[in-house]
């Protein structure tokens, strides 16, 4: 009879704080959208759906530094899926010579982009204080892919566009969210 009892306290407890986890989980996540929004009701709703869908709504990331690893590597698998469809559109290239150039262009954008992404990840979700500054640095290397592809395809003339679909423009978005979740690396002290 002690051990049922006992049994069910615990369970009743149980029951009583898995909710309160979840809750604080979303709070961290909610509160950090709040700060990237600034009172933007739809970069609010991008920044929770983009973070709650990329940890399949779990509390794995419930600080500052783990909500930004989880956004630089949903854009490093944008970056990813960029060169992916690079290779596939160079694969059956026919067309010019600049067309082609314009293309190996973007593919070296969105490759090194997705390398810095990644690492970038990696270093926002370590605790020490310089690879917060690493973290931003990486962030700010890989933003801008998309501007970088389309001045390829600009660069390669005849009013040539970057036929990359939507799906990559993301990117940039992604890039910033990441960017804007990261905190601020603690400051150095001077020497006076």
């Amino acid at each position: 009879m002690a051990s049922l009892q006992a049994l069910f306290c615990a369970t009743t407890l149980l029951l009583l704080l898995a909710p309160h986890a979840r809750t604080a989980a979303s709070t961290t996540l909610e509160d950090a959208c709040e700060s990237y929004a600034a009172g933007d009701r739809g970069s609010y709703d991008y920044c929770v759906w983009k973070l709650r869908r990329e940890t399949n709504g779990s509390a794995a990331a419930t600080d500052a530094r783990g909500l930004a690893a989880v956004a630089a590597r949903a854009a490093r698998a944008t970056a990813k899926a960029a060169t992916e469809r690079i290779a596939a559109l160079r694969a059956n290239e026919t067309e010019t010579a600049s067309r082609r150039d314009a293309l190996a262009k973007c593919d070296a954008e969105y490759a090194a982009a997705a390398r810095r992404l990644g690492r970038a990840a990696r270093a926002a979700a370590r605790r020490e204080g310089g690879d917060l500054r690493r973290a931003q640095a990486l962030l700010e290397e890989a933003a801008g892919a998309n501007a970088r592809c389309d001045a390829a395809f600009a660069a390669a003339g005849a009013g040539q566009e970057s036929p990359l679909d939507g799906s990559v423009r993301g990117l940039d978005d992604e890039v910033g969210l990441a960017i804007a979740l990261l905190p601020s690396p603690p400051l150095t002290p001077t020497k006076a």
